[in-house]
């Protein structure tokens, strides 16, 4: 069992994918458990499940995380956790377990405290301002100004944010989808960060729909809870399922993406998100 991060260090900005590679002869068949209660220091934990590969006689299994560092957090930690193995040349099965140590993420040194006294002890002497000064003041008050314009338009842009927020869900998610595609990211390569964020689009539109809590949850948890939500038809899991797998194998499984695969999943995302809508208010229609 082998145990790799992403980089080195925490850095509370960057997300760390952790990949855990199981080895071991096919005879044996080994169970790793959920370890999202195993992960201290981390906000979310997102894993995606590699299908095993058997080759010479011997099984390769591959789970990954995806970690969101907690900026505050006082130590970053995978606990240990027990493992089943289930030995196949027996009848029934023979079980035995083994437990992992805790591991411990490095964080960067903190810099140290400044101590001592100051040597000198300054006493204050007026200098008449020189041009040079001047000049600074004028630059500072322009600054000033820019500060303000500055602020203006960020309650402009507040402004804006409040006016989304009391859209309806369809409108809403409409609205993050055109932001998503003016940012062009398929054109700059980031085919990775397009997924993320076009997936983000339709989870947090079944949340603010459905009720769902799609964006806290993995793909599977979301089908599970969807299969058992009746606003949810077979045919729309199934579709739901196509889409989030596939951007899956984008986001985590270093598949490579095109732009006419970024354009497909953005027409299946837009035609869920206006489908779904009018369903409901059909529903919505009928109910009164």
């Amino acid at each position: 069992m082998r145990l790799e991060a992403s980089h080195e260090r925490i850095d509370p900005a960057r997300d760390l994918m952790l990949t855990i590679t199981v080895e071991a002869p096919s005879h044996l068949e080994v169970k790793i458990p959920d370890l999202r209660e195993r992960f201290t220091g981390f906000l979310t934990a997102e894993d995606f499940f590699m299908p095993p590969t058997t080759s010479g006689g011997r099984t390769l299994q591959t789970h990954r995380w995806r970690l969101t560092p907690e900026p505050a957090a006082e130590q970053y930690r995978l606990a240990p956790f027990a493992v089943e193995v289930l030995d196949k040349r027996h009848a029934p099965p023979q079980v035995s377990y083994f437990a992992t140590k805790p591991v411990l993420f490095p964080v960067p040194p903190a810099r140290p405290p400044v101590t001592g006294e100051p040597e000198v002890t300054p006493e204050t002497v007026w200098i008449p301002p020189t041009a040079k000064s001047v000049s600074l003041w004028i630059i500072g008050v322009l600054a000033s100004v820019a500060l303000i314009a500055a602020a203006l338009y960020g309650l402009t842009k507040l402004s804006s944010r409040v006016r989304e927020y009391r859209m309806s869900p369809v409108e809403r998610a409409m609205t993050e989808l055109q932001r998503l595609l003016k940012r062009n990211l398929p054109a700059k390569g980031l085919f990775k960060d397009f997924y993320i964020e076009l997936t983000m689009v339709v989870r947090r539109y079944i949340e603010r729909e459905h009720g769902i809590r799609a964006p806290g949850q993995t793909t599977q948890e979301f089908l599970e809870a969807a299969t058992n939500q009746p606003a949810f038809t077979p045919e729309t899991v199934a579709k739901l399922k196509t889409f989030l797998e596939s951007a899956d194998l984008v986001k985590f499984a270093g598949l490579k993406a095109t732009i006419a695969m970024t354009e497909e999943a953005t027409s299946k995302a837009r035609n869920y998100i206006s489908s779904d809508a009018v369903q409901r208010n059909a529903e919505s229609r009928v109910g009164n």
